[in-house]
């Protein structure tokens, strides 16, 4: 038997275009505090915790982007929503994905911030695979000492993820990364699209090769992709003025 959506926890602010922003790992939907002042005024930002984070329920299941994408689609009808735009950041911009698969109908617009659509490689696989046996052995520890620094060479914002990491459970971690390690390559989905398409990278994020973006974007004539100058992995905490103006930009694209 699959297992069943939960209702998520959430906020809200503002009024007009509904665009849910799923926050990517090992976040909860904090990680989008400094866009709210921005983008408030022109939309009505849901932001939801997933599965596991902030105060949404756990379960006892991987978190599979797919199952993660249910939730979405849950949390729509438990407001109402027959449409959405969504925003998804890193493992967020995978649950998008999956959604746009999963429910095209329902779907307004998609942006993905420092994401892509390719599955992992077998060598990125194994090290979520090892980082998953760390954290069996050393609770979220592992990624408190590496993660910061890879995602920002900012010390304020390292400071920041330390909190959030330290906010996470390993159990969710662990559920999450296997979750990440075995989804699906969803290039092929993104050419099914009929909506407004963007995509924000930094051009300092280690996590993101711009080859990578290049190849999924080629066969795609409306995507708009937007490269924020000296900026990592955390878009939204280090560039949220220019962030949200890329996304103020998709929106209006989105009203037509």
């Amino acid at each position: 038997m699959s297992p069943q959506p939960v209702l998520l926890a959430y906020e809200i602010h503002g009024e007009g275009l509904p665009v849910i922003f799923l926050h990517g790992f090992p976040f909860n939907r904090h990680l989008w505090d400094a866009l709210i002042p921005h983008v408030a005024p022109y939309a009505r930002m849901v932001l939801p915790d997933l599965r596991g984070f902030g105060e949404s329920p756990t379960s006892a299941d991987v978190l599979a982007m797919s199952l993660l994408a249910d939730d979405v689609c849950y949390l729509m009808d438990h407001l109402n929503l027959p449409q959405a735009a969504l925003v998804g950041h890193s493992m967020g911009g995978y649950v998008a994905l999956a959604f746009a698969h999963q429910y095209p109908e329902r779907l307004a617009g998609l942006a993905l911030v420092a994401s892509h659509a390719d599955p992992d490689s077998s060598t990125r696989r194994e090290s979520r695979y090892h980082t998953v046996a760390q954290i069996r052995n050393r609770g979220i520890l592992p990624l408190l000492e590496d993660m910061p620094q890879r995602l920002t060479s900012s010390p304020a914002v390292q400071e920041k993820v330390r909190l959030f990491i330290q906010s996470c459970s390993p159990q969710t971690a662990i559920q999450a990364l296997l979750g990440m390690a075995e989804r699906e390559d969803a290039n092929p989905w993104l050419r099914a699209l009929h909506v407004p398409f963007l995509v924000v990278t930094g051009s300092a994020d280690s996590l993101i090769d711009p080859t990578r973006i290049r190849t999924m974007l080629e066969p795609l004539s409306t995507a708009t992709w937007v490269e924020l100058p000296g900026v990592g992995h955390l878009p939204m905490l280090e560039a949220p003025v220019e962030l949200a103006k890329a996304l103020l930009d998709w929106i209006h694209q989105i009203h037509g």
